[in-house]
């Protein structure tokens, strides 16, 4: 799990997604995805990692990464939370195949 420190300039509405081999199949509705607390954007995926630009206005935050092995097992990964400001979220599953990415908040 890469949650990157680097600070920068983002945009976008908040979503939390899920993907299957890199295919979107879905997206969390606005009201459990977006607050007054944070949003992410240009969210971009492939078949074993992905990014997001997020802003955290309050509280702390972090990315969320579920993943599937050649032992037919799936496991998540957890990014570490970060408190305010403008982040790079990611996570990468090295060999596994991605299989779901989100974000979660917490006061």
């Amino acid at each position: 799990m890469r949650i990157s420190g680097k600070r920068g300039r983002t945009a976008g509405i908040a979503a939390s997604a899920v993907f299957v081999g890199g295919m979107l199949l879905g997206t969390a509705s606005p009201a459990s995805a977006q607050s007054n607390d944070y949003a992410c954007g240009n969210w971009k995926s492939g078949k074993h990692k992905w990014t997001a630009s997020c802003i955290v206005w309050s509280g702390k935050a972090r990315a969320e990464t579920e993943c599937w092995n050649s032992k037919r097992k799936t496991y998540a990964k957890h990014g570490a939370w970060v408190g305010r400001g403008s982040w790079a979220f990611g996570g990468d599953c090295g060999k596994d195949k991605l299989v779901s990415v989100g974000t979660n908040w917490k006061r």
